[in-house]
């Protein structure tokens, strides 16, 4: 393999790292974790830091481009859909990892590429960070018939796996909770992953998509961005929006997902086919001309850690009408960007409000964008940097301690 660094500009004068990013899952997958695995390294490149990503990849060889290794894989689909299992051992690649010498190690996923980091932290003498990005409790039904089975497997999992690390990072004080109910016991850091304000911000409306998706002129967008899967709850809102027909809307269902099918036969039982629009997996490029068709962006999940859409919607300057969830706290402010509700009445309700009322969007909308100011990517960096300064410390400590 011919290896080359990948260099960034940087944006202050701060003592330079070379930092390894460990991710089962890595572009072109599209989901929450790449999303924030994306932010972390382009946020570190920018900064001047030297960035290389260990990740899995479609092939049987491992291959090296532009700061990312892909490790050789095989199919996991049967276990959770499109994953794969990738090598847990290539000397070559460790070689070379050992040759670089990273300064910190930051997983992002349980599975192989974390008892990489395990075997890289003993072999340098150097912390392993974790960020905790899924919960897992809330996709046993992938895996175990019996919920409270799966539950107390996942709490045990995260314990055993979580305290060989040096420090967890915890998007949310609420996944912090969780994990110190779970019995793990070293340091816990609460960092919420930033968004690129430059990339998602208010704009009109592409004509190109409006068209595509068939919209009707004049009537207001309700968007729901993500997974189309049971632990994501959107027959939540089908049903809710079931609710509102007496009100001009259109719904743009935009994902994929295992329940793709079910929810069709849903909006049709519902007699709401000529008002929802499936527009299926969507490309990352065009993600921020979604939010910008939205008047209101909604989701009914209970399962993030963080939820990087409810951002990504707010940067775009599109109120959200959300669940209530601990894991929202400081981001979705009730009225002052959105909603969170807790009874169907609620959603009905303010959904109403927001359809007749376009005054109350606009005062919403820039609300939203002055939340999400605090969310962006430079502050989100930062605070993962001086989470790796604390980590390193801790262990120059014990080392002298000992």
């Amino acid at each position: 393999m011919v290896m080359s660094r990948v260099p960034g500009p940087r944006r202050h004068t701060g003592r330079a790292r070379r930092v390894l990013l460990l991710t089962d899952t890595y572009r072109p997958t599209v989901n929450g974790v790449v999303s924030s695995v994306e932010e972390l390294r382009r946020g570190l490149l920018e900064d001047g830091h030297d960035v290389r990503v260990l990740t899995v990849g479609p092939g049987r060889r491992t291959t090296y481009d532009a700061g990312i290794y892909r490790l050789p894989s095989l199919d996991a689909s049967s276990i959770y859909p499109r994953a794969r299992l990738g090598r847990p051992v290539d000397a070559e690649t460790l070689a070379d990892l050992v040759a670089w010498r990273p300064d910190v190690l930051h997983s992002h996923t349980e599975f192989v590429v974390f008892w990489w980091a395990r075997r890289l932290a003993r072999r340098l003498a150097v912390p392993h960070v974790h960020t905790y990005h899924t919960l897992y409790a809330d996709y046993t039904h992938y895996f175990f018939p019996h919920r409270g089975t799966g539950r107390a497997l996942c709490a045990s999992f995260a314990r055993q796996t979580l305290n060989r690390t040096s420090t967890v990072i915890a998007p949310t004080a609420k996944i912090e909770r969780l994990l110190r109910g779970y019995g793990v016991r070293v340091p816990i850091a609460v960092v919420p992953t930033g968004v690129d304000l430059t990339r998602f911000t208010p704009g009109a409306p592409s004509p190109e998509l409006r068209e595509e998706l068939g919209l009707t002129p004049g009537v207001p967008v309700v968007l729901s961005l993500g997974r189309l899967a049971e632990e994501k709850s959107v027959t939540e809102i089908v049903d809710l929006l079931g609710q509102v027909q007496h009100e001009p809307w259109e719904l743009v269902l935009a994902g994929d997902g295992p329940q793709a099918g079910t929810l069709r036969q849903q909006v049709e039982r519902l007699g709401m086919s000529h008002r929802v629009r499936f527009a299926g997996a969507v490309d990352p490029a065009r993600v921020p001309d979604y939010y910008r068709l939205a008047d209101v962006f909604v989701s009914a999940s209970r399962s993030e850690t963080q939820g990087l859409t409810f951002l990504e919607a707010l940067a775009s300057g599109v109120p959200v009408l959300c669940r209530d969830d601990a894991s929202l706290d400081g981001v979705v402010l009730d009225g002052h960007n959105g909603r969170r509700y807790q009874q169907p009445e609620e959603f009905t309700r303010t959904l109403t409000w927001l359809l007749r009322d376009p005054a109350l969007r606009r005062r919403w909308s820039q609300g939203a964008t002055d939340t999400a100011a605090g969310f962006g990517r430079a502050a989100f960096v930062d605070a993962v940097c001086a989470t790796y300064d604390r980590a390193r410390g801790r262990l120059r400590t014990a080392r002298w301690a000992a």
